[in-house]
């Protein structure tokens, strides 16, 4: 299955490694790659980087990689030995040019099942089995409140 969490609300990546969370209980093997993220926010590391090491979830971030593209390049050539694979702002690395919408073909027919996040849709999504948008109808971000520790990172 490729699956797509896609909008311009909170929750994609929530959403993605709620189901991550749900396979490794089901003892599915299960790749987490953060195509535009670091482990580091504020200072600090991420919540989801903490908790992923805690559970020994394999986790590829992008300060390992040169560019989103190596970070892609790896996830795919390790997504066979995998059961779930969640490619975190694939969708972003296209809209900023790191990746090419045609990429989102190469995970079409992946052995492993794959989450695709971003807040950027491109006509080559439609290949998905799922796609979800998430749409923001308010947010705290507005009031300029941003970075909430546990909430956001």
């Amino acid at each position: 299955m490729l699956l797509v969490y896609t909008g311009n609300g909170k929750g994609k990546t929530t959403a993605a490694l709620g189901l991550l969370l749900r396979a490794w209980g089901h003892d599915m093997r299960v790749l987490a790659a953060f195509l535009m993220k670091t482990p580091r926010y504020m200072g600090d590391l991420t919540g989801e980087y903490k908790a992923l090491r805690r559970l020994g979830v394999d986790a590829l971030y992008l300060e390992d990689h040169k560019t989103p593209r190596d970070l892609l390049e790896e996830a795919l050539s390790r997504a066979s030995d995998y059961d779930l694979v969640v490619l975190d702002e694939f969708n972003y690395a296209v809209k900023q040019g790191f990746l090419r919408p045609s990429d989102f073909k190469r995970l079409v027919g992946l052995r492993a099942n794959v989450v695709v996040t971003g807040n950027y849709y491109f006509d080559e999504m439609a290949l998905a089995d799922l796609i979800s948008e998430v749409r923001s109808v308010k947010h705290y971000y507005t009031k300029g409140i941003v970075g909430v520790k546990g909430l956001d990172w």
